[in-house]
């Protein structure tokens, strides 16, 4: 099987690239600015959702495609409907969206996405994953800094938890979404085997390190200004502190069974993580 992954080196994508690639399926690793090949399955491309020039090369001989990274544009289902239009090979189209997506409004931009990869008559597979554990040590922007300098994890979240995954579970799920043939026509949310608060995300960092890591909890017009810089767009700004607001309502909280169903596997745990990721 040939798939172009979009998005290939981000935090998700270049662990999805590899998974594939160690399955055997031969990779086109679609990005703006694409690196050095990480294995003979893998062949960096050119990819840009805004300049339709690199889509056809892109996608070469691709059977498949992994659709992500347009959450900050609210016409992101028309842009993903041009490209399903302009790739005929393509069979099997996986979305990485999120949890509570399917309770939206049918013209909610995340909503809209899923129902253009649902109705666009290709085979189709919509992961719905929580928030990434990587988030914590790979998102600078957000967290990493902050906690790495000052043991600090700012979130404006209050005891409201989340399920969080490990996005190697997630590039997982997203092999077994593309080469499971039971797979195809379903949605799976992708959580992690536990609900925690970011108070109890900052402990266990905190447990890792040896160092006092807390939580700085605050109101979201706080965390707006916490967020703040020359170099961050408003919009950027905005769409955190959106997330911290779903996060508030307690959508992300329920535990889903879907990744063993998807993988037969268990998913990692935080703990899986901390260990991985913190400890030195």
């Amino acid at each position: 099987m040939n798939v172009l992954v979009t998005g290939a080196t981000g935090k998700v994508g270049r662990r999805m690239v590899a998974r594939l690639a160690a399955a055997g399926v031969e990779v086109r690793a679609g990005s703006r600015h694409p690196g050095a090949a990480t294995s003979p399955h893998v062949t960096p491309v050119v990819f840009d959702w805004y300049d339709r020039s690199t889509w056809a090369p892109a996608l070469g001989e691709a059977e498949g495609v992994v659709v992500k990274g347009l959450d900050l544009d609210h016409y992101a289902h028309e842009t993903v409907s041009q490209l399903i239009a302009a790739a005929p090979r393509v069979r099997r189209v996986v979305l990485l969206s999120a949890p509570g997506v399917e309770r939206l409004p049918d013209d909610q931009p995340r909503r809209a996405l899923e129902l253009t990869v649902r109705d666009h008559g290709r085979d189709w597979v919509i992961l719905r994953a929580n928030w990434f554990m990587q988030n914590f040590d790979e998102d600078e922007r957000v967290f990493a800094e902050a906690l790495r300098t000052r043991g600090e994890l700012h979130a404006p979240t209050g005891r409201a938890r989340v399920s969080f995954v490990d996005t190697r579970d997630v590039a997982d799920a997203t092999v077994a979404g593309l080469t499971e043939d039971r797979a195809g026509g379903h949605a799976f949310t992708l959580t992690g085997p536990d609900s925690l608060t970011f108070g109890q995300v900052a402990d266990a960092i905190g447990r890792a390190t040896g160092r006092t890591v807390r939580h700085v909890d605050a109101t979201l017009p706080e965390h707006r200004e916490h967020m703040r810089r020359p170099d961050r767009p408003a919009g950027y700004v905005n769409h955190i502190n959106h997330l911290f607001e779903v996060v508030r309502t307690g959508v992300q909280a329920a535990v889903s069974d879907d990744y063993r169903r998807l993988t037969g596997n268990p998913p990692r745990t935080f703990e899986n993580y901390v260990k991985d990721a913190w400890t030195r």
